[in-house]
């Protein structure tokens, strides 16, 4: 009979702890949670599990987890464990941690190697691990081109230059950043371009990131253009336009800082302003736990 704390316990902390734990739970799915693991786990039916039907045995390469650049896909034997642990009752006990602690007490067989990749393709890879520290620099160059545009309405001679010199760079290193942010979310599991996922929030924030992108690039041309025809009107049209920019960055970010430090994080800074005690980290402040967003996607987008 398979152990949960034996058996499965120390192939979870292993295989899929990384991604999927307290305080990094992708899509909001966690290993270490019996609840989260029961909205994919039919206890009694191994081969109807979502776990197992949707992502531990998936063809797609989007939907595998763990994702072939984790060491994907689990080997025979880690499947049956996990398969007959489910048609067993999926047994979880109170006490059952997955964790350092149970990771100890079993070395899982070790993870497929990955086929050897191009040079070109270890460098898209590599480039795409720089993406949290480059994003913010389009973000903060186009919010102060924005403001400079309202500010040339009371000083032109130096609100304009500055406003589209931040337009000009903010829109090569939003470029970028869109880039590295394609390569990044691929070598994190969330999918390649062609996965499509309504209900996923990464899948939003990824296209409207680049819709952001693409709208830089078209009001730099439209400046450039008005530059070099003295047009009024089309500069107008840039300016108008950095301003919305701004706007539609500052609601990127946004939705960035809530997939990185959850839905609450602007909420509890509130609370803070109006005297209650900050929430420790890693610690879900609602009282009432509901099934994840992303139920059925624990891979995320």
């Amino acid at each position: 009979m398979v152990q949960f704390s034996r058996d499965i316990a120390p192939l979870l902390a292993a295989r899929c702890l990384e991604c999927h734990n307290e305080k990094n739970a992708k899509n909001d799915f966690r290993v270490d949670s019996a609840e989260s693991m029961s909205y994919y786990v039919e206890a009694g039916d191994g081969a109807g599990s979502s776990l197992m039907l949707d992502y531990l045995l998936s063809e797609d390469p989007d939907m595998l987890m763990p994702p072939t650049t984790h060491g994907g896909p689990l080997s025979a034997a880690e499947l049956a464990l996990i398969r007959v642990w489910i048609d067993e009752g999926a047994d979880w006990p109170e006490d059952a941690v997955v964790g350092e602690v149970a990771s100890q007490e079993l070395a899982p067989e070790s993870p497929t190697p990955a086929a050897p990749r191009s040079l070109l393709a270890r460098l898209w890879v590599f480039q795409g691990y720089f993406h949290p520290a480059v994003v913010h620099f389009p973000i903060a160059l186009l919010l102060v081109g924005g403001l400079f545009v309202v500010i040339s309405w009371k000083y032109p001679a130096v609100g304009n230059q500055v406003a589209i010199v931040c337009l000009a760079l903010g829109t090569l290193s939003s470029v970028v950043a869109s880039a590295m942010g394609w390569a990044f979310a691929a070598q994190r599991g969330y999918g390649s371009w062609s996965r499509v996922d309504m209900n996923s929030e990464v899948f939003w924030h990824r296209w409207s990131a680049l819709l952001v992108t693409l709208v830089a690039v078209i009001l730099s041309m439209i400046a450039i253009a008005a530059y070099k025809k003295s047009h009024s009107r089309l500069h107008a049209i840039w300016k108008v336009g950095l301003i919305g920019l701004a706007a539609m960055v500052g609601l990127v970010g946004h939705q960035g800082g809530v997939l990185t430090y959850g839905k609450s994080h602007y909420e509890q800074a509130f609370e803070v302003l109006w005297g209650a005690p900050p929430v420790p980290v890693g610690v879900d402040p609602s009282p009432d736990v509901e099934p994840p967003d992303g139920v059925g996607q624990p891979g995320g987008d």
